[in-house]
């Protein structure tokens, strides 16, 4: 479960999973019908509002969009009212795929100039918002 949990903060800091959102929308109401030839088509044979209304349907009701909207809304409010500097442990601590090791997030604070926070401040922000958010999103796995 920490592995998922990780993953899942891990692509919300680093822009993945609103860009998994989107991917999921575009396939949804953005398709293009294309004929038995591959050329796209500009007719159907229905109306155009109608195809709109039915692909938003089928996107209201996709399970991994729902899944994915859920998890976006809980980090959101857990992330957002977060000051600063906390922001920033998070995100060094999380960025890239496998994220950073404690002494280069230290390392990245001190370039920062955000020196008022050590090694033991790190670890528990970094810590409590992960139980935090553990706690708020087991039903999500």
């Amino acid at each position: 479960m920490a592995d998922k949990l990780d993953r899942i903060i891990g692509d919300y800091v680093n822009g993945r999973l609103e860009a998994r959102i989107k991917s999921i929308e575009s396939r949804y109401l953005y398709k293009q019908k294309v004929d038995n030839l591959g050329i796209r088509t500009a007719y159907s044979g229905g109306s155009e509002q109608l195809s709109h209304v039915i692909n938003q349907e089928k996107l209201d009701s996709d399970e991994e969009y729902l899944k994915l909207k859920e998890q976006l809304e809980i980090l959101d409010f857990w992330f957002k009212p977060l000051i600063p500097d906390e922001k920033r442990v998070i995100e060094l601590k999380y960025s890239g795929y496998a994220g950073l090791y404690w002494y280069q997030v230290m390392q990245y604070l001190d370039i920062e100039g955000i020196e008022d926070i050590g090694l033991k401040k790190a670890k528990t922000i970094f810590y409590k918002f992960r139980n935090d958010i553990y706690r708020q999103m087991q039903h999500c796995f």
